[in-house]
């Protein structure tokens, strides 16, 4: 049941990281996505690839996806 819920949030998250008319909530919803997969990959009983999912993918991606959107300025055309 519960990973019926995280799949399907992933799914939703992953709509709004796509279809997000601002920049910044695009990136909001790309690190709730990959937030929700680690949870995946933790009830399925997977903690390492859990655990580096979420350093490598939920950290250090996209502290530099809004770091890179603070440099560029992330103003829509």
């Amino acid at each position: 049941m519960a990973l019926t819920a995280l799949v399907i949030s992933s799914l939703i998250f992953a709509m709004v990281a796509v279809e997000a008319p601002k920049i910044m909530q695009a990136v909001a919803g790309l690190v709730l996505m990959f937030i929700s997969i680690g949870l995946i990959y933790w009830l399925i009983l997977a903690p390492y690839v859990a655990l580096f999912h979420l350093l490598v993918y939920a950290g250090a991606v996209v502290i530099l996806l809004v770091v890179a959107v603070m440099f560029v300025g992330g103003e829509e055309a």
